[in-house]
C-alpha cells in the first residue's frame, strides 16, 4: 500500500539480489538409486543435513542410508494425511509411487508417528532419526509434517541420507509471509506456489490483505477482488500444508478500495471535502459498514485472527484537519481527550466486535504514537514495522504480544527488496526489530513476518516478484526457525538455496503454451482481434467479423513467462494502460479498454495465455483481467469470474511485413 512510500523514519533496505548457483559448498542434486537400502558404516562421517532452515542440532550416526525401490511410508492414523502427501512428493526422487502402510516397518522405510507423550517437541517440533530406516516423530501432526520437509530437502542435497538424529523445535511460534493483494490480484497459481514453498521452508502463517467479492456492497466489486470460492480454495490448500491464513481489511485508513463508492462514510476535512481513503470513525453507519465487511471475511477465513491494518490513518495529514475527531473524543472521554483517542477507540471497538466472533485482532504499530489517553486493549496483537515513539520493547514491557514485521523484511514489487546478505551475515532473528533488539519479555514476541507489498506492481509482474523473493525468503525462514546458520557465508547459503530449490510439486515457474510466431486471434463468437486499419497509439482494440479483421498478431515470449502481442500490420502492441488508475497507478477497473500502443518494456504489455476449453484466455500480466469482447465489439478487460467471450482461438498465420521490428 501507499504506506510503503513513507520515508519519515522508515528504513529503506536495498537488497543486493544474488541468485547464485555457486557450487563451492560441494552440493549436488540427488540422484537416488533404486537399489535396496543399506547403511555404510565405513563411510566418512557425513555432515549435518544441508537444509533450510537448518536443524537446531544434529548428532551424526557415522553412516548413510539410501532410499530405494522397496521404500514404503509406514504411518499411524494421525500421520496419514502427511504420509499421502509425502508419497506423491517422493515420486520426484524415486521415480515411482511409494506405498503407504499401517503396521510394522522394515529397513528402508520411512516411519511417521505422532507421539502425544513427546511434549518436548511442542506443537511443531519433530524428532528425526536416520538409521536403517527414517523415523519422524512429532507431538502432533504439524511436527511430523515439518520433519518430512527436512527429509525432502535432504533428498535434494545428498545422494544418501546421513545417519544420525535431531530434535528440532522452532524458536518462533509464528513464521509468516504477508501478501498485500490490495489494489492488485495475485493469481491462484502464484499463491499455490507460494504456499508450497512456505511449507517447504517451515513457514506457518499466510497473512492476506485482499478484497472478498461482496454481495451486500456490490459497488466495491470494481476489482481487484477474490470470489468466496477462490478464498476457500486458498484456505483449504494452506491448511493441507499446515499454514494458517490470517485475513486483513485495512481500516480506518487506506480504505479507498471499499469507500470510493460511499462518500457519505468518508472522513471530511475542514473544507468539507470527503477523503475516500479514510473512514469516518465518528459515524455509526461507517462502523456498521466495516463490521459487515468483517463478517464477510470471517465467513470464508476460519482461522483465529483478523487483521484490521489500522496504519497511517493520518499519513500526509494531521488530526487538526479533522476537528470532528477531537469533538468525538472529548464527548466520549472528557475534556482531556485527544483526537487520537477517537482512533484508539475505533480500534478497541473493532477489537470487541472481533472478539465477539471468537477471533483475535491484529494491527500495525504506527498509530500508537503515545498521544492518546485511551489505552489500546491488551488482547490486540501489534505487528511492529516502523520505529515510533512507543517502541517495540515498550509494547512488550506493557504486556502486549508483538510480532516483528520490520520493514527490513519487506519485498516491494517494482521497488526495494530485503538486503538478504546483510540479514544473513548479521544473523537476524525475530528479536531484531526495526527500532532495535528486544532484550526483555521476549516471550511476548509471537514471531516474525516477511511482507510482500504492491506499491510499484505496475512495473513488476508477479512472476518477477516470485523470482526476486527467492533468496531473501529463505534467509527469513532460516532466521525465523532459529537454528544455526547452515553455511559460513552468504555465498554458500545461496548455493544451498539453489540446490534445495523449490518444493516438490511446485511445478514450472510458468507456462508459455504456444511457440512464438504470427497468429490470428478469434473470440468465441468468431470475431477477429484488430487494432483497425490505420491505428495510432491509444486506438482501442476491437473484434470484428469478415475482411476487416487483422491479418496477424505476432506473439513473442518474455523472459518472465508471458507474451507480447504485436499487430503485424501497424507494429503496435496490445496494452491496458489508459483510463482511470488506482492508487498504484494501474488501470485495474473492470471494463477498461485494451488499446494499441507503441511497443515498449511496459509490464502492462505482457499477456498470459491461460489454456481454456477451445482455446486460451488472454490475461494482462499486471491487471490480471481477461481480454473479452462487448456486444458492441470492443475489446476490454474483465475479471475472470465475469468475463464473457473471453476464450480466444489462435490460428497460425504466415508472417506479414511489419512497419517496426520486434
Amino acid at each position: 500500500m501507499n504506506r510503503r512510500d513513507r520515508t519519515d523514519g522508515a528504513r529503506r533496505p536495498r537488497a543486493r539480489h544474488l541468485t547464485s548457483l555457486l557450487t563451492a559448498v560441494g552440493l549436488f542434486a540427488a540422484g537416488l538409486a533404486g537399489a535396496a537400502p543399506a547403511t555404510a558404516a565405513s563411510a566418512p562421517e557425513p555432515a549435518a543435513p544441508a537444509v533450510i532452515p537448518a536443524p537446531h542440532q544434529w548428532t551424526p550416526g557415522g553412516g548413510t542410508l539410501r532410499l530405494g525401490a522397496r521404500t514404503r511410508i509406514d504411518t499411524d492414523t494421525a500421520g496419514t494425511a502427511t504420509a499421502r502427501l509425502l508419497a506423491g512428493e517422493l515420486r520426484e526422487f524415486l521415480g515411482h509411487a511409494v506405498p503407504v502402510t499401517h503396521g510394522r516397518s522394515r529397513p528402508g522405510d520411512i516411519v511417521l508417528r505422532v507421539d502425544p507423550a513427546r511434549r518436548d517437541l511442542g506443537a511443531e517440533g519433530y524428532a528425526l532419526s536416520v538409521t536403517d530406516r527414517v523415523r519422524v516423530t512429532g507431538h502432533g501432526s504439524a511436527g511430523v509434517f515439518y520433519g518430512t520437509r527436512t527429509l525432502l530437502q535432504e533428498l535434494r542435497t545428498s545422494k544418501a541420507l546421513p545417519t544420525g538424529h535431531t530434535t528440532d523445535v522452532p524458536s518462533s511460534g509464528e513464521r509468516a509471509v504477508g501478501v498485500c493483494a490490495c489494489y492488485t490480484y495475485n493469481t491462484d497459481a502464484w499463491l499455490t506456489r507460494l504456499i508450497k514453498d512456505m511449507a517447504y521452508l517451515k513457514l506457518n502463517t499466510l497473512h492476506l490483505e485482499l478484497k472478498v467479492k461482496s454481495v451486500e456492497y456490490a459497488a466495491v466489486n470494481t476489482f481487484s477482488y477474490y470470489t468466496p470460492r477462490e478464498v476457500r480454495g486458498i484456505v483449504a490448500l494452506a491448511a493441507r500444508y499446515h499454514i494458517t491464513v490470517s485475513p486483513e481489511i485495512n481500516s480506518p485508513g487506506h480504505m479507498d478500495p471499499y469507500l470510493t463508492p460511499y462518500p457519505d462514510l468518508q472522513l471530511a476535512d475542514t473544507t468539507g471535502a470527503p477523503d475516500p481513503t479514510r473512514l469516518d470513525i465518528t459515524d455509526p453507519d461507517a462502523f456498521t459498514f466495516y463490521t459487515h465487511l468483517i463478517d464477510a471475511d470471517l465467513a470464508v477465513f476460519p482461522g483465529p485472527y483478523f487483521h484490521m491494518g489500522a496504519d497511517e490513518y493520518m499519513i500526509r495529514s494531521a488530526y487538526s484537519h479533522y476537528p470532528q475527531l477531537l469533538a468525538y473524543a472529548r464527548q466520549k472521554f472528557g475534556p482531556g481527550a485527544t483526537p487520537q483517542d477517537a482512533y484508539i477507540d475505533f480500534v478497541n471497538r473493532v477489537d470487541a466486535y472481533v472478539r465477539s466472533k471468537g477471533r483475535t485482532l491484529r494491527i500495525w504499530n504506527d498509530g500508537l504514537t503515545g498521544e492518546n489517553t485511551v489505552p489500546l486493549n491488551k488482547d490486540v496483537v501489534v505487528e511492529h514495522w516502523l520505529p515510533e515513539p512507543v517502541t517495540s520493547q515498550q509494547l512488550l514491557d506493557q504486556g502486549y504480544r508483538v510480532m516483528n514485521a520490520s520493514d527490513a523484511l519487506y519485498y516491494v514489487r517494482g521497488s526495494y527488496r530485503p538486503d538478504a546478505k546483510k540479514l544473513y551475515d548479521e544473523g537476524w532473528t525475530p528479536s531484531d526489530f526495526a527500532d532495535g533488539t528486544a532484550t526483555s519479555h521476549q516471550d511476548g514476541i509471537t514471531g516474525a513476518e516477511y511482507m510482500v507489498w504492491p506499491d510499484n506492481y505496475g512495473k513488476e509482474t508477479e512472476n518477477q516478484a516470485q523470482q526476486g523473493m527467492f533468496d531473501s525468503l529463505r534467509v527469513f525462514a532460516q532466521g525465523a526457525w532459529g537454528g544455526p546458520k547452515p553455511t559460513g557465508d552468504y555465498a554458500g547459503f545461496t548455493a544451498l538455496a539453489a540446490t534445495v530449490g523449490h518444493a516438490p510439486g511446485w511445478g514450472p515457474a510458468w507456462t508459455q503454451p504456444v511457440p512464438e510466431g504470427s497468429y490470428g486471434l478469434r473470440s468465441a463468437t468468431g470475431a477477429g482481434l484488430t487494432a483497425g486499419p490505420s491505428p495510432a497509439p491509444g486506438t482501442p482494440l476491437s473484434a470484428v467479423h469478415g475482411k476487416q479483421q487483422a491479418a496477424a498478431w505476432r506473439l513473442t515470449k518474455t523472459d518472465d513467462g508471458y507474451y507480447r502481442l504485436l499487430d503485424t500490420a501497424s507494429g503496435l502492441c496490445a496494452d491496458v494502460s489508459r483510463g482511470a488508475s488506482n492508487a498504484m497507478h494501474v488501470v485495474e477497473r473492470a471494463g477498461a479498454a485494451a488499446t494499441a500502443e507503441t511497443c515498449s518494456a511496459a509490464a502492462s504489455q505482457k499477456w498470459q495465455l491461460e489454456p481454456a476449453s477451445g482455446g486460451y484466455r488472454l490475461v494482462d500480466a499486471i491487471t490480471q483481467q481477461a481480454l473479452t469482447v462487448t456486444t458492441a465489439g470492443a475489446a476490454v478487460q474483465q475479471p475472470r469470474d465475469t468475463a464473457r467471450h473471453a476464450v480466444w482461438h489462435l490460428t497460425p498465420q504466415a508472417p506479414a511485413a511489419t512497419r517496426h521490428g520486434r
